[in-house]
C-alpha cells in the first residue's frame, strides 16, 4: 500500500512537472505575464475556498501543496498541488471522491502555458459513466444524480477573457442542491501569453523581417564611362 501511494504521488508530481506539448517556451525565456492555479474550489450551499491556490509573475515556479483536503460535506481528495509562474500554471488532484455526485477519479490535472492549456483525467467516472481522459475543450455531459437531479459536468473547460488570458478547468460540476446552485471546480489554471519570447522579429539583437543572406542592391547604379572627346592638334611629320 505504501509503494502504491508513493507511485501515485510521483505520477501526480510528474504531471505537474511535464511541459506542455504546445510549442510553449521555457519559463526562463519570459519576462512578463502571470499564472494562477487552484486544485479544488466550490461555491454554493457547500463553499470550499480554493485549496491550495497560488498566483505568481515570477520567473521560477511558486508551489503550494496539501496532503489532504480539509474535511467538508462534499469533496474528498489527496495530494493537491498548485504551481504558477510567469505565463504558466499547473494544478493536480489525486484520489478524488464526490459521493453526492457519484464522481471519482484517480488523478486530475490541468496545465496552462502562454495562453494555451490542456487537462487530463485518470480513471474518472460519474454516475457509473466513464469520463473521457482527454476530452475536447468544453465537453458538456448531463448526468442524473440520485436525490439531486441532473448535474451538468463540463470537461476540459476553456474560457478566454478579453485580454487573451485562458482559464482551463479539468472538471466543473454544476447542480441544484436545496434550491441553490452548487458549483465544484477541480484542477483549474489560468495564464496569459508571456512577453519577450525569443525569435520574434523586432526584438533587440533579433534579425528583422528581411531575408538574411539576400544581397542588397546598390543605392545608385554605377555610372558609365564617358565617351572619349577628340582633341585637335598637329602631328609633326618626319622624313
Amino acid at each position: 500500500m505504501r509503494l502504491q501511494a508513493l507511485t501515485k504521488c510521483a505520477a501526480v508530481a510528474g504531471a505537474l512537472a511535464l511541459p506542455l506539448t504546445l510549442g510553449a517556451t521555457a519559463a526562463s525565456a519570459t519576462t512578463g505575464g502571470a499564472g494562477s492555479a487552484l486544485a479544488v474550489g466550490a461555491t454554493g450551499p457547500v463553499a470550499i475556498p480554493a485549496t491550495p491556490s497560488v498566483t505568481s509573475t515570477a520567473q521560477r515556479p511558486e508551489r503550494k501543496s496539501v496532503a489532504e483536503l480539509p474535511a467538508n460535506p462534499l469533496v474528498e481528495a489527496r495530494l493537491l498541488n498548485a504551481a504558477a509562474w510567469s505565463g504558466h500554471a499547473r494544478a493536480s488532484v489525486a484520489d478524488l471522491k464526490v459521493a453526492r455526485f457519484g464522481l471519482t477519479a484517480s488523478a486530475v490535472t490541468a496545465k496552462c502555458e502562454n495562453g494555451n492549456g490542456i487537462s487530463h483525467l485518470v480513471k474518472a467516472t460519474m454516475g457509473g459513466r466513464t469520463l473521457k481522459a482527454g476530452a475536447t475543450p468544453n465537453t458538456i455531459v448531463t448526468i442524473a444524480v440520485p436525490q439531486v437531479g441532473n448535474a451538468t459536468v463540463t470537461l476540459n473547460k476553456h474560457v478566454r477573457d478579453t485580454d487573451g488570458n485562458l482559464t482551463v478547468t479539468a472538471i466543473e460540476v454544476s447542480a441544484t442542491i436545496a434550491g441553490k446552485t452548487q458549483t465544484l471546480s477541480i484542477a483549474s489554471v489560468n495564464c496569459g501569453k508571456a512577453v519577450g519570447q525569443p525569435g520574434q522579429p523586432g526584438q533587440p539583437g533579433e534579425p528583422g523581417p528581411s531575408d538574411p543572406g539576400t544581397p542588397s542592391s546598390p543605392a545608385t547604379p554605377p555610372g558609365e564611362a564617358p565617351a572619349p572627346t577628340p582633341v585637335p592638334g598637329d602631328l609633326p611629320v618626319t622624313g
